[in-house]
């Protein structure tokens, strides 16, 4: 959203519906095994994670965040990794 961006669904087909959660799950699942990876350690939860701490780095508001994750809640907050430099 930061920059003028609108939110929309990451994973569209070209028709413009969105990826349901389990067609999600499956394709990635598949994509994982194709290329070695533990389909056991990577789900589709880790992209909620990824985007979630992505936009507080790019500092976009907690009402922002919120909305781009479909959150009702500031549950999200659990979900920001952010690592400090100690010096």
């Amino acid at each position: 959203m930061a920059g003028g961006t609108q939110v929309a669904p990451l994973f569209a087909y070209a028709d413009g519906s969105f990826m349901l959660r389990r067609e999600f799950d499956v394709l990635l699942k598949r994509l994982l095994v194709f290329s070695g990876f533990s389909p056991n350690v990577f789900k589709a939860h880790s992209f909620r994670i990824g985007a979630a701490t992505s936009a507080a780095l790019r500092g976009e508001s907690d009402a922002q965040i919120r909305a781009a994750g479909r959150w009702a809640s500031d549950a999200f907050r659990k979900y920001i990794f952010v690592l400090h430099e100690v010096y």
